[in-house]
């Protein structure tokens, strides 16, 4: 499967075709941005990974537009906030009604790793046919105390402990990806651990 790193792109869309099927890593960018599934056979996952720090206040909204039958779209969003910062998320999953047989799903998940950061998620269905598959989820929680405990008490700092629950939340979301792509990610994910550790 085709692996894109469009973090720093600047393309608001992004076009799948006749059975191509692509994997989208997004590392903490932000705006408008849609996928649109236009022929049979495209699929489309989607990785988007941020976090958030001093008091920064960041809103993605992604669409996962299908056009065509027998398409597939994927759309991972995981975000840690520290500080004050804030993140916002909305996602919308449209199926027109040419579109059926469908499968979509889009999961929102964020970490707060501080009492005054803050985060929101709204997932939307529009869906104008039958006989498909799509559901969408959202969570936001803070991080267990008494596992910062833990780990301290393994002779970690506060703030390596705290970089230890991090990179668990967002590990699994990377290893889900890495089953998708041919090449070797392991690149990106360092790139993305150096950044959140900043």
């Amino acid at each position: 499967m085709r692996f894109l790193d469009i973090s720093t792109d600047t393309n608001n869309t992004y076009r799948l075709k006749k059975n191509e099927k692509a994997v989208f890593f997004l590392l903490n960018r932000f705006g408008s941005i849609t996928f649109e599934l236009t022929d049979i056979g495209a699929e489309a996952h989607i990785f988007a990974l941020f976090t958030g720090k001093n008091t920064e206040q960041k809103t993605l909204s992604l669409v996962q537009k299908h056009s065509a039958p027998n398409t597939v779209s994927r759309a991972i969003v995981k975000t840690a906030l520290f500080d004050e910062a804030t993140f916002s998320s909305e996602g919308l999953i449209k199926i027109e009604k040419k579109a059926a047989r469908s499968d979509a799903s889009y999961e929102c998940r964020a970490l707060l790793l501080s009492p005054f950061a803050q985060a929101s998620a709204k997932p939307t269905l529009e869906i104008l046919t039958n006989n498909v598959k799509c559901h969408h989820a959202a969570a936001i929680a803070s991080f267990d105390p008494k596992q910062l405990f833990f780990a301290q008490s393994r002779g970690l700092s506060k703030k390596q402990a705290q970089q230890l629950l991090v990179d668990g939340f967002f590990n699994e979301t990377l290893e889900k990806m890495k089953l998708l792509v041919e090449k070797d990610i392991l690149p990106t994910l360092r790139q993305f651990l150096s950044i959140a550790e900043k």
